[in-house]
Protein backbone atom coordinates (compact mmCIF):
# COMPACT_ATOMS: atom_id res chain seq x y z
CA UNK A 1 0.00 0.00 0.00
CA UNK A 2 1.21 3.52 -0.80
CA UNK A 3 2.39 5.76 2.03
CA UNK A 4 -0.49 7.26 4.02
CA UNK A 5 -1.04 10.98 4.47
CA UNK A 6 -2.97 12.06 7.58
CA UNK A 7 -4.59 15.48 7.29
CA UNK A 8 -5.95 17.23 10.38
CA UNK A 9 -8.49 19.96 9.74
CA UNK A 10 -10.43 22.37 11.90
CA UNK A 11 -11.11 26.05 12.29
CA UNK A 12 -12.25 27.97 9.22
CA UNK A 13 -12.91 25.04 6.81
CA UNK A 14 -15.42 23.58 9.25
CA UNK A 15 -17.14 26.89 9.87
CA UNK A 16 -17.20 28.47 6.41
CA UNK A 17 -18.97 26.73 3.47
CA UNK A 18 -16.70 28.28 0.83
CA UNK A 19 -13.53 27.26 2.68
CA UNK A 20 -14.92 23.75 3.08
CA UNK A 21 -15.66 23.58 -0.64
CA UNK A 22 -12.08 24.56 -1.48
CA UNK A 23 -10.64 22.07 1.00
CA UNK A 24 -12.74 19.16 -0.24
CA UNK A 25 -11.70 19.94 -3.80
CA UNK A 26 -8.07 19.84 -2.68
CA UNK A 27 -8.57 16.55 -0.85
CA UNK A 28 -10.14 15.03 -3.95
CA UNK A 29 -7.05 15.91 -6.00
CA UNK A 30 -4.60 14.71 -3.36
CA UNK A 31 -6.43 11.42 -2.87
CA UNK A 32 -5.83 10.52 -6.53
CA UNK A 33 -2.10 10.38 -5.77
CA UNK A 34 -1.84 9.13 -2.20
CA UNK A 35 -4.08 7.45 0.40
CA UNK A 36 -5.58 10.04 2.73
CA UNK A 37 -7.26 9.90 6.12
CA UNK A 38 -8.84 13.00 7.64
CA UNK A 39 -8.89 13.79 11.37
CA UNK A 40 -11.02 16.72 12.47
CA UNK A 41 -11.95 18.83 15.43
CA UNK A 42 -14.60 21.53 15.47
CA UNK A 43 -13.92 23.45 18.64
CA UNK A 44 -15.54 26.71 17.56
CA UNK A 45 -18.83 24.95 16.90
CA UNK A 46 -18.57 23.10 20.24
CA UNK A 47 -18.09 26.44 21.97
CA UNK A 48 -21.04 27.98 20.13
CA UNK A 49 -23.42 25.15 21.01
CA UNK A 50 -22.10 24.96 24.59
CA UNK A 51 -23.00 28.62 25.14
CA UNK A 52 -26.51 27.97 23.85
CA UNK A 53 -26.85 25.47 26.70
CA UNK A 54 -25.38 27.93 29.21
CA UNK A 55 -21.95 26.27 29.39
CA UNK A 56 -19.03 28.68 29.10
CA UNK A 57 -15.97 27.01 27.50
CA UNK A 58 -12.76 26.92 29.56
CA UNK A 59 -9.29 26.62 28.04
CA UNK A 60 -5.92 25.97 29.69
CA UNK A 61 -2.75 26.35 27.55
CA UNK A 62 -4.85 26.16 24.41
CA UNK A 63 -6.64 22.95 25.43
CA UNK A 64 -10.33 22.73 26.24
CA UNK A 65 -11.10 21.75 29.83
CA UNK A 66 -14.18 19.60 29.25
CA UNK A 67 -16.77 19.25 32.01
CA UNK A 68 -19.15 16.29 32.29
CA UNK A 69 -21.96 18.49 30.99
CA UNK A 70 -19.97 19.82 28.05
CA UNK A 71 -18.85 16.33 27.02
CA UNK A 72 -22.38 15.62 25.79
CA UNK A 73 -22.11 18.67 23.53
CA UNK A 74 -18.64 17.66 22.33
CA UNK A 75 -19.83 14.20 21.32
CA UNK A 76 -22.97 15.54 19.64
CA UNK A 77 -21.08 18.17 17.64
CA UNK A 78 -17.86 16.36 16.73
CA UNK A 79 -19.01 12.77 16.23
CA UNK A 80 -22.37 13.94 14.88
CA UNK A 81 -22.81 17.24 13.06
CA UNK A 82 -19.21 18.03 12.06
CA UNK A 83 -18.33 14.47 11.06
CA UNK A 84 -21.36 14.01 8.83
CA UNK A 85 -20.86 17.49 7.34
CA UNK A 86 -17.39 16.48 6.21
CA UNK A 87 -18.48 13.07 4.97
CA UNK A 88 -21.31 14.58 2.90
CA UNK A 89 -19.06 17.29 1.48
CA UNK A 90 -16.49 14.72 0.38
CA UNK A 91 -19.03 12.20 -0.89
CA UNK A 92 -20.64 14.65 -3.33
CA UNK A 93 -17.20 15.05 -4.93
CA UNK A 94 -16.93 11.34 -5.56
CA UNK A 95 -14.83 10.31 -2.57
CA UNK A 96 -15.79 7.19 -0.64
CA UNK A 97 -15.69 8.96 2.73
CA UNK A 98 -16.50 6.96 5.88
CA UNK A 99 -17.35 8.75 9.14
CA UNK A 100 -15.69 7.48 12.31
CA UNK A 101 -14.85 8.51 15.84
CA UNK A 102 -11.89 7.43 17.91
CA UNK A 103 -14.25 5.04 19.70
CA UNK A 104 -14.70 2.84 16.62
CA UNK A 105 -12.80 -0.46 16.86
CA UNK A 106 -10.95 0.90 19.90
CA UNK A 107 -8.98 3.29 17.70
CA UNK A 108 -8.30 5.75 20.54
CA UNK A 109 -8.35 4.62 24.17
CA UNK A 110 -7.75 7.43 26.65
CA UNK A 111 -7.88 8.39 30.30
CA UNK A 112 -9.12 11.56 31.97
CA UNK A 113 -6.42 14.20 32.21
CA UNK A 114 -7.69 15.37 35.61
CA UNK A 115 -10.34 14.43 38.20
CA UNK A 116 -13.91 15.34 37.15
CA UNK A 117 -12.65 16.22 33.67
CA UNK A 118 -13.71 14.68 30.37
CA UNK A 119 -10.67 16.02 28.54
CA UNK A 120 -8.55 12.97 27.90
CA UNK A 121 -5.04 11.91 27.04
CA UNK A 122 -4.54 8.94 24.78
CA UNK A 123 -3.04 5.79 26.28
CA UNK A 124 -3.32 3.42 23.31
CA UNK A 125 -3.98 3.58 19.59
CA UNK A 126 -5.04 0.95 17.06
CA UNK A 127 -4.68 2.03 13.44
CA UNK A 128 -6.01 -1.23 11.97
CA UNK A 129 -9.41 0.18 11.00
CA UNK A 130 -7.83 3.16 9.22
CA UNK A 131 -5.49 0.97 7.17
CA UNK A 132 -8.23 -1.57 6.40
CA UNK A 133 -10.54 1.17 5.10
CA UNK A 134 -7.80 2.73 2.99
CA UNK A 135 -6.91 -0.65 1.52
CA UNK A 136 -10.58 -1.04 0.63
CA UNK A 137 -10.58 2.24 -1.28
CA UNK A 138 -12.28 4.38 1.36
CA UNK A 139 -11.29 7.72 2.90
CA UNK A 140 -11.58 7.57 6.71
CA UNK A 141 -12.93 10.74 8.33
CA UNK A 142 -12.43 10.56 12.09
CA UNK A 143 -13.55 12.88 14.88
CA UNK A 144 -11.44 13.35 18.00
CA UNK A 145 -13.85 11.68 20.42
CA UNK A 146 -12.28 8.75 22.31
CA UNK A 147 -13.34 6.36 25.06
CA UNK A 148 -11.89 5.26 28.36
CA UNK A 149 -11.49 1.70 29.63
CA UNK A 150 -15.03 1.76 31.09
CA UNK A 151 -16.58 2.89 27.80
CA UNK A 152 -17.20 6.53 28.75
CA UNK A 153 -16.56 9.25 26.16
CA UNK A 154 -13.55 11.56 26.38
CA UNK A 155 -12.70 14.71 24.45
CA UNK A 156 -9.27 14.59 22.81
CA UNK A 157 -7.51 17.59 21.33
CA UNK A 158 -7.74 16.99 17.58
CA UNK A 159 -4.04 17.73 17.05
CA UNK A 160 -3.18 15.01 19.56
CA UNK A 161 -5.65 12.58 17.99
CA UNK A 162 -4.14 13.18 14.56
CA UNK A 163 -0.64 12.59 15.86
CA UNK A 164 -1.59 9.32 17.57
CA UNK A 165 -3.41 8.00 14.52
CA UNK A 166 -0.55 9.06 12.24
CA UNK A 167 1.92 7.24 14.48
CA UNK A 168 -0.40 4.23 14.65
CA UNK A 169 -0.41 3.81 10.86
CA UNK A 170 3.25 4.87 10.38
CA UNK A 171 2.12 7.75 8.20
CA UNK A 172 4.58 9.21 5.74
CA UNK A 173 3.10 12.67 6.35
CA UNK A 174 0.99 14.42 8.93
CA UNK A 175 -0.44 17.75 7.78
CA UNK A 176 -1.92 20.19 10.28
CA UNK A 177 -4.14 22.62 8.42
CA UNK A 178 -4.42 25.85 10.38
CA UNK A 179 -6.22 29.17 10.11
CA UNK A 180 -2.77 30.78 9.88
CA UNK A 181 -0.10 29.96 7.26
CA UNK A 182 2.23 28.36 9.82
CA UNK A 183 3.89 29.34 13.08
CA UNK A 184 4.10 33.11 13.25
CA UNK A 185 6.81 34.98 15.15
CA UNK A 186 6.86 38.77 14.75
CA UNK A 187 4.14 38.30 12.10
CA UNK A 188 6.49 36.20 9.96
CA UNK A 189 6.16 32.47 9.28
CA UNK A 190 8.99 30.44 10.78
CA UNK A 191 10.25 27.96 8.15
CA UNK A 192 12.22 25.84 10.66
CA UNK A 193 11.86 25.49 14.43
CA UNK A 194 13.67 23.16 16.86
CA UNK A 195 12.07 21.74 20.03
CA UNK A 196 14.18 23.72 22.51
CA UNK A 197 13.54 27.00 20.72
CA UNK A 198 9.83 26.15 20.50
CA UNK A 199 9.57 25.69 24.28
CA UNK A 200 11.30 29.03 24.84
CA UNK A 201 8.80 30.73 22.55
CA UNK A 202 5.91 29.05 24.40
CA UNK A 203 7.28 30.19 27.76
CA UNK A 204 7.70 33.75 26.48
CA UNK A 205 4.18 33.77 25.07
CA UNK A 206 5.30 34.21 21.46
CA UNK A 207 3.70 30.87 20.66
CA UNK A 208 0.31 30.78 22.35
CA UNK A 209 -3.24 29.44 22.31
CA UNK A 210 -4.11 26.55 20.04
CA UNK A 211 -0.66 26.62 18.42
CA UNK A 212 0.92 25.27 21.65
CA UNK A 213 -0.49 21.72 21.44
CA UNK A 214 0.08 21.71 17.67
CA UNK A 215 3.79 22.50 18.07
CA UNK A 216 4.36 20.12 20.97
CA UNK A 217 2.56 17.24 19.33
CA UNK A 218 4.53 17.80 16.12
CA UNK A 219 7.87 17.23 17.80
CA UNK A 220 6.57 14.16 19.64
CA UNK A 221 5.30 12.79 16.35
CA UNK A 222 8.68 13.03 14.66
CA UNK A 223 10.23 10.99 17.46
CA UNK A 224 7.62 8.28 16.89
CA UNK A 225 8.37 7.54 13.28
CA UNK A 226 6.08 9.88 11.33
CA UNK A 227 7.99 10.77 8.18
CA UNK A 228 7.39 14.50 8.21
CA UNK A 229 4.99 17.00 9.71
CA UNK A 230 3.70 20.06 7.91
CA UNK A 231 1.85 23.02 9.45
CA UNK A 232 0.21 25.48 7.09
CA UNK A 233 -2.99 26.97 5.73
CA UNK A 234 -5.36 25.98 2.94
CA UNK A 235 -7.27 29.07 1.83
CA UNK A 236 -7.41 28.70 -1.94
CA UNK A 237 -7.16 26.13 -4.69
CA UNK A 238 -3.68 24.63 -4.90
CA UNK A 239 -2.66 25.41 -1.30
CA UNK A 240 -2.76 21.83 -0.05
CA UNK A 241 -0.80 20.56 -3.03
CA UNK A 242 1.77 23.30 -2.44
CA UNK A 243 2.16 22.21 1.17
CA UNK A 244 2.76 18.61 0.19
CA UNK A 245 5.22 19.61 -2.53
CA UNK A 246 7.23 21.77 -0.17
CA UNK A 247 6.39 25.11 -1.73
CA UNK A 248 4.39 28.01 -0.37
CA UNK A 249 4.40 29.43 3.16
CA UNK A 250 4.42 26.87 5.97
CA UNK A 251 6.52 25.15 8.61
CA UNK A 252 7.92 21.74 7.70
CA UNK A 253 9.41 19.45 10.32
CA UNK A 254 11.23 16.24 9.42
Amino acid sequence: MAEICIIKIGGRPLADPESLKVLCGELEKISRQTPVAVIHGGGSEVSRISRIFGLEPVFVDGLRSTSEEEMAVVEMVLAGRMNTLLVRSLAVRGMRAVGLSGCDAGMLIAEAAAPRSRTGRIVSTDGTLITDLIQGGYMPVCSSVAMDSSGEALNINADEAALEIAAGVSAARLVYLSDVPGILLDKQVVPVLGPEEAEKKITSGEIAGGMIPKVRSSFRGLSRGIGEIIIGGCDKEGDLQSLLQGSGTHLRLH
